[in-house]
């Protein structure tokens, strides 16, 4: 059930994205001659983004525990651990 929920609020949120997406992954397919290497770009980038983010919540979690989110160093502090985990795992 959460992931029915989950689904609809990505749509609800991002379904340009998602469209954009689908339509440049059909031609990046359509005009790229080694079809097998694009898949395995496309893993390895889907596989680091996915690090970074569980590295974040772990970090993220050690660092300040558990966020109320009424605090507005709260956040500040979880965009900027953000910001670093996201150009380590950009650059790195």
């Amino acid at each position: 059930m959460q992931a029915v929920e989950l689904l609809k609020r990505i749509l609800k949120h991002y379904s340009i994205d998602v469209a954009l997406a689908i339509v440049f992954m059909f031609v990046a397919f359509v005009y790229v001659y080694d079809q097998p290497t694009l898949l395995s770009a496309i893993a390895r980038k889907v596989a680091l983004a996915s690090a970074g983010l569980v590295y974040y919540y772990i970090t993220r979690v050690l660092k300040v525990g558990f966020i109320d989110w009424r605090d507005p160093y709260d956040k500040i502090y979880s965009l900027a651990i953000l910001l670093y985990t996201a150009l380590v795992f950009a650059f790195g």
